[in-house]
């Protein structure tokens, strides 16, 4: 039903342009467009302007019915009616340049549109990638390294049903709302993550609400140890594309405290274990020449309660190291384990804490194949 609000007005755009065409075909009352163009017009220009008119009538039409359909490529249509349309209303100026706004309007919606497809397509292009080269982690394969953990890493394991099943990739949907500053505004936000455990990647990518009408395309990225993450509103302007070497450390950071959603990790080579009190290990992560080292804090029931470590941060344009905590506000049964599919993501600044983020998982799926 909301796909309708774009595409009626669309199709009402269309059918005015058949004005034109019963002009010129005389096929109308006279009174249509009855001022003179701008170019003056030869009967064989005329009835080519007409069929013209028909035309672009037929390409904002089909961009409607594409639009109805669900089809990615529907902007593509339009941006050629659009200007095929605008290219007849100056030259039928005196009639028909009031026509311009909806045009004008058509088209934002149409390039935001694009962007965003074009912006899908490449975290597409990323994650296959990223799928393809992964490797399946088994039961099997962990089962040795899984008994040289500490205690309450292997209780933790246990606890969340871990290795139930091959797994090669994780794909994640969550919902759940950001904001920048302390006392900002939070923006709700919709995401969708894949990750691999072998090797450690990530990508997600989210949709976030910033103001009515108004959206921020963000993606974050984490692959052969790089981190990158690209801010771009409306997925046409990009506000923000960091990289360097204290964005990879906090996507390492991040990939490893996201381990509550794929404890298989745990026990991959990458990762060293230190037990450093009975409900609290120490997790230090190396690869690609990079290292990163957080702590876990479990409960007795042997569930990751929280994680913290030490995180570059952007504070005013300053990049430094401040706590950063993750804390797990709820479990649920989700595909088949203990999920925790609710937290919230605070700096613990000397000013005091900076929650920015709180989420939920809404679906989790644990993907065994390449595709």
């Amino acid at each position: 039903m909301i796909r309708l609000i774009f595409a009626v007005p669309l199709m009402l755009h269309g059918l005015i342009h058949l004005m034109g065409f019963s002009k010129e075909w005389n096929l109308g009352p006279p009174s249509m467009l009855k001022h003179k163009t701008t170019i003056p017009l030869t009967t064989l220009a005329a009835k080519t302007a007409g069929l013209l008119w028909l035309f672009a009538c037929c390409l904002l039409m089909s961009t409607a019915a594409l639009y109805l359909a669900q089809k990615d490529w529907y902007w593509m249509v339009g941006i050629g009616g659009v200007g095929l349309s605008q290219g007849l209303i100056i030259v039928y100026w005196h009639d028909a340049k009031y026509a311009t706004i909806l045009n004008l309007i058509i088209l934002v919606i149409l390039i935001v549109a694009g962007a965003q497809s074009n912006f899908d397509k490449a975290v597409e292009d990323e994650v296959s990638t990223m799928l393809h080269t992964s490797a399946l982690v088994s039961p099997a394969v962990a089962s040795s390294r899984r008994a040289e953990l500490p205690a309450v890493v292997q209780k933790w394991l246990t606890a969340s049903g871990a290795f139930d099943r091959p797994v090669r990739a994780i794909r994640i949907s969550q919902s759940g709302a950001m904001r920048t500053t302390p006392g900002g505004k939070w923006m709700d936000f919709q995401a969708t993550q894949f990750c691999t455990i072998d090797p450690p990647a990530f990508n997600w990518k989210a949709k976030i609400s910033a103001a009515p009408m108004i959206f921020i395309a963000g993606r974050d990225k984490y692959a052969n140890g790089k981190g990158q993450m690209l801010i771009k509103p409306m997925a046409v302007y990009t506000l923000a594309n960091a990289t360097g070497n204290e964005i990879d450390q906090g996507t390492m950071l991040r990939f490893l405290s996201e381990m509550i959603w794929y404890p298989e990790a745990a026990t991959m080579d990458y990762i060293r274990w230190e037990e450093v009190a009975p409900d609290q290990a120490l997790a230090t992560m190396t690869y690609k020449g990079v290292t990163a080292t957080g702590t876990f804090t479990f409960h007795p029931n042997g569930l990751v309660q929280r994680f913290s470590a030490e995180r570059y941060g952007d504070f005013q344009g300053e990049f430094r190291k401040e706590t950063w905590q993750v804390d797990v506000t709820g479990y649920q049964k989700m595909s088949n384990r203990e999920i925790p599919y609710a937290c919230e993501v605070t700096w613990k600044l000397k000013s005091g804490d900076f929650m920015w983020l709180k989420q939920e998982i809404t679906q989790i799926e644990y993907i065994a194949t390449s595709k």
